[in-house]
């Protein structure tokens, strides 16, 4: 059995396109958990209005966040496999019966697929994640950049038992999570688009961006002594700070110095010189 986990607050607007697309998998023996962090709507009455009885629906008796929601119910979770689901996203009706198969035809312990992204301001619908093949994916490929969503993860129990999300990471909640798991386990990439996001524009925009500049710099404290066995997961971090300071038009010639310190890169060298002299948005070279 997949037990499918699905935590929300205030969704009671996208909350049952998202409950349906997984009730209506072609991979049928399923139990879907929704965990609600005390919604203020009536999120509970549209989850009580679906009759199912692989549907179930438990409420946090206080506001704790998505990472806190996802971990009650990994707790309450009886399969064999776990799998997560946003309260305003969409499957697509293969989407487990695709994962299962590629997940023990590769032997591998996490299996996660490409989206389709959907963009409330009308922008260009575009897919996620971009730079990989189908297949295993070794570890530095993981820690790169954020890759893995967490609607698109598939994995066995095990997994998500031993590694739960962190509840003080506010955004990038996956890619933490993948740090962790992914240094242990097997992650394999299938590159059939079998996720619908939807997302308001907000989230791509500059709050967005200085909450992952922030979550960066606190995963640099958190893995303090991975930074030090491994350069390149330290440089990995500051490049996705650099990266987000440039989208912002703020100075990133700290990390890039940082980076060719670590590094001792020509590429990287000429990357903190343009950066100094502010010259660095004028080319191409993230």
């Amino acid at each position: 059995m997949v037990s499918v986990i699905i935590p929300s607050y205030n969704r009671a607007l996208t909350i049952k396109r998202s409950v349906f697309s997984v009730l209506n998998q072609t991979y049928k023996d399923i139990e879907v958990i929704v965990v609600d962090d005390c919604s203020s709507d009536n999120t509970r009455e549209v989850i009580e209005s679906i009759d199912d009885d692989r549907l179930r629906y438990y409420c946090l008796e206080e506001n704790s966040g998505a990472c806190v929601a996802r971990n009650k119910g990994i707790e309450f979770a009886k399969g064999e496999y776990i799998a997560f689901q946003d309260s305003d996203d969409e499957w697509l009706p293969n989407k487990l019966e695709v994962q299962i198969k590629k997940l023990k035809a590769s032997k591998a312990d996490v299996c996660f697929c490409k989206m389709k992204q959907f963009f409330s301001d009308g922008s260009s619908e575009k897919f996620f994640p971009k730079g990989l093949q189908e297949g295993i994916v070794n570890y530095e490929k993981l820690y790169e950049f954020s890759r893995v969503s967490t609607q698109t993860i598939f994995a066995k129990r095990e997994v998500c038992m031993k590694h739960k999300f962190d509840r003080l990471v506010t955004k990038s909640q996956d890619y933490d999570w993948v740090i962790r798991a992914g240094e242990e386990y097997r992650f394999y990439y299938t590159d059939s688009v079998l996720v619908n996001q939807y997302f308001q524009s907000d989230s791509i925009t500059k709050g967005g961006k200085i909450k992952s500049i922030e979550m960066c710099k606190y995963f640099l404290k958190k893995y303090k002594d991975k930074c030090i066995q491994d350069i390149n997961f330290h440089v990995a971090l500051l490049n996705q700070i650099a990266h987000n300071k440039c989208i912002l038009k703020e100075n990133p010639s700290p990390e890039y110095k940082k980076i060719y310190e670590l590094t001792k890169s020509k590429r990287n060298l000429i990357k903190y010189i343009l950066a100094k002299t502010g010259l660095l948005k004028l080319i191409n070279i993230n």
